[in-house]
């Protein structure tokens, strides 16, 4: 016999559980890390945030751990040891080496923390406590296009139960081009009346992306543009928008039909009879 349920704990609904990340989806996910992380930072720069140097240490100690797991699970897929997959993991490892030497700085910066209030509002990027975040901030930089990069190296070695088949009809080339964009920390909104970007990345297709629900905003959670600017509004991808790119990361596709190459005008045949 076995006991009945108790009706005082029998849930009233099924709960689904979430499938786990991909490979891909996972670098994705830290690539989107990192880029939260040097938005912080840089907002203490540009005095548009109080944020507590110890809320930094712990970012940066979570982005080496995570780093880690990463690699982990990236060795878990017994991939074939060539070129590209051998450079992707090199890659990881140094990411997750400078955020070890980020987080020490980020602990001397918290050290270093000055007791006047208006000095750590504006900090010196050359001296002290801002010396420390900056020096922190330089070794992270490169983090989300390093991951983004390795993502799309190893994602066509990756075994087919490794794999997101996450599909959106119709994307073409532009999009993907402005989701991998995304991934790297490259693209914020400046305001609802317009877009500002670091890089060329059309306003219609950005827009496209947030209707589908592929790419979010964050308000206020990316540095000005120049200084004095007001903040703007980070542009990310979503859970949705992971899988999709991951399935299209390192598949180019086709912006259109190919343009038809001119047609060579034929020689016209020689008529003289060749002499004796």
């Amino acid at each position: 016999m076995t006991t009945p349920p108790d009706p005082d704990h029998t849930p009233l609904f099924d709960v689904d559980v979430p499938e786990p990340l991909t490979p891909v989806e996972q670098l994705l996910a830290l690539a989107d890390l990192y880029t939260q992380h040097n938005d912080r930072i840089d907002l203490l720069f540009s005095n548009r945030a109080r944020l507590a140097p110890d809320v930094c240490v712990a970012s940066s100690h979570r982005l080496e751990r995570e780093s880690l797991a990463c690699i982990k699970t990236v060795r878990q897929q017994s991939l074939p040891a060539i070129e590209p997959v051998t450079t992707a993991i090199l890659r990881l490892k140094q990411t997750a080496y400078l955020t070890g030497g980020a987080t020490r700085y980020l602990t001397g910066a918290q050290q270093a923390l000055p007791a006047d209030d208006v000095e750590a509002a504006r900090p010196d990027p050359r001296r002290g406590f801002g010396q420390y975040l900056r020096l922190a901030r330089e070794l992270t930089a490169l983090a989300p296009a390093a991951i983004v990069e390795s993502a799309t190296r190893i994602t066509g070695r990756l075994p087919e139960r490794a794999r997101s088949h996450t599909t959106v009809p119709g994307m073409d080339a532009a999009q993907r081009g402005t989701l991998l964009e995304v991934a790297q920390g490259h693209v914020a909104v400046l305001n609802q009346r317009g877009y500002g970007h670091t890089v060329a990345v059309a306003v219609e297709v950005l827009r496209h992306l947030e209707a589908q629900g592929l790419v979010t905003r964050e308000v206020a959670s990316a540095p000005p543009f120049v200084p004095g600017a007001p903040s703007r509004d980070r542009v990310r991808l979503t859970a949705l928008g992971r899988s999709a790119l991951s399935t299209v990361i390192a598949s180019p596709l086709s912006p259109g039909p190919p343009a038809a190459r001119p047609v060579p005008v034929p020689v016209a045949a020689s008529t003289a009879r060749p002499r004796r």
